[in-house]
């Protein structure tokens, strides 16, 4: 039988912090993920569904939203990490440094995918919400 090999305690919260720090650091390409909410927000303006004179009041929501998948994203990427290094273990119990690479690359994919479907779930809520407003 394989003894489990538990990841040092705190170390997939880290990791799985860092991999969506990291990516929100390229979304927002120099700027604050702010105006990255902020753009999502012009997005729907830009639609026709809300006038360019709601952008104050789409923000905030968009904020909103966006803040509530990126702390639920937070807790699904440590779960990848989690996993990605117990199945890496299992195949090759002696090489933590291999288990720990790959639940990093894993969260970072992790969290492209994530905090795209963020942004894409956003803007469908306020498109939504502008619909019933309509």
């Amino acid at each position: 039988m394989i003894p489990v090999v538990n990841m040092p305690p705190g170390m997939s919260a880290t990791i799985a912090e860092e991999a969506l720090h990291r990516t929100l650091a390229e979304l927002c390409r120099g700027g604050s993920w702010e105006g990255v909410v902020r753009g999502l927000a012009w997005r729907v303006v830009s639609t026709g569904a809300r006038e360019p004179r709601s952008i104050e009041s789409l923000t905030e929501a968009a904020e909103a939203i966006f803040v509530s998948l990126i702390d639920e994203a937070l807790y699904a990427v440590e779960h990848v990490v989690d996993q990605t290094w117990h199945e890496f273990l299992e195949l090759r119990p002696d090489d933590q440094k291999g288990a720990l690479a790959a639940a990093c690359l894993d969260a970072l994919e992790e969290s492209i995918h994530l905090i795209a479907a963020a942004g894409d779930h956003v803007v469908e809520a306020l498109l939504a919400g502008a619909s019933q407003a309509a």
